[in-house]
């Protein structure tokens, strides 16, 4: 894909859950219902993070797969187009400097387990990704990014599934534990042979881990990428629940410096997954560019 070979690396945007919350979504309330319930809300937090330097938002639509894995394919399908639509308005302004930016849907796992053991069969779990990618193409997304899968299996379908029905661009990261392994077992050399497997433009680590313990992981799927770009979005450490508020341990300083030491390593990506803000984007968008004129 020509944005890696264009922008050297590719910084992606901060955390939407985070954002809403903060913006004041209802208790209770799934994020994707802001698409329609607080379009502007949703429209604002993509604006904020271009500002800040983002080359790619992602569009509000992380459990969608799990409102379609209840039954409610219709429903969630029309949330998907929204959020979609909001990412490619927010877009079309561009960046500072007339910077184009792109829009991406993300699609995360079901939350349910595969057959034949599990609650769902492999022929339905990719159909509920065609459904998505092919909405998702029709509104305009320009490239799909799998996020957030524990399981290999369901990520490979998704990834084939995805890729057969928009003829998108596909990019996928996968969680990954301290253990160097996601806690269904996959490992990184498991995500990079799938990756090259299904054809994906790119592949790498997101969520639960913040920057300094990505490292390990990252490092890994460096040595064994061969050339396929790596994308990171780490964590702000995991979350601590206080008065019924949600915090997470790794500040933004910190966030920062781990960040740089990922970009040392050599990623092609970067974002910011649970916990992080526009100001840390705007921080390492700081990094990037000083780095690519040093």
């Amino acid at each position: 894909m020509r944005i890696f070979e264009e922008r050297g690396v590719v910084l992606f945007d901060a955390a939407m859950g985070t954002a809403l919350i903060a913006a004041g979504q209802p208790a209770g309330s799934g994020s994707e219902e802001m698409n329609i319930s607080a379009p502007e809300t949703v429209k604002n937090i993509h604006l904020k993070n271009i500002k800040a330097g983002s080359d790619v938002v992602t569009s509000n639509t992380f459990g969608i797969t799990q409102r379609m894995s209840r039954g409610e394919k219709d429903n969630a399908l029309k949330l998907l187009g929204e959020a979609v639509t909001l990412a490619k308005s927010a877009a079309a302004g561009g960046g500072p400097g007339g910077r184009k930016v792109f829009a991406c849907l993300g699609m995360g796992p079901s939350g349910t387990l595969l057959g034949p053991l599990g609650d769902i069969s492999y022929e339905s779990i990719e159909d509920l990704y065609a459904a998505q990618a092919e909405a998702g193409a029709r509104a305009d997304a320009d490239f799909i990014l799998l996020e957030t899968f524990a399981d290999l299996e369901e990520f490979t379908r998704a990834a084939r599934a995805a890729k057969k029905a928009s003829g998108l661009p596909v990019l996928g990261t996968m969680t990954f534990g301290e253990s160097g392994r996601t806690f269904m077992g996959a490992s990184p050399e498991g995500l990079i042979l799938a990756a090259r497997e299904e054809g994906l433009v790119a592949a790498g680590a997101n969520c639960t881990l913040n920057p300094d313990e990505m490292l390990p992981v990252v490092s890994e799927l460096l040595s064994l990428a061969g050339g396929l770009p790596v994308i990171v979005q780490p964590n702000a450490g995991q979350p601590v629940y206080t008065d019924g508020k949600t915090a997470y341990k790794t500040s933004a300083m910190a966030f920062i410096a781990g960040a740089e030491k990922l970009l040392e390593l050599g990623v092609s990506g970067i974002g910011g997954c649970c916990g992080t803000d526009p100001e840390i984007i705007s921080a390492i968008r700081d990094i990037i560019d000083r780095r690519q004129k040093s």
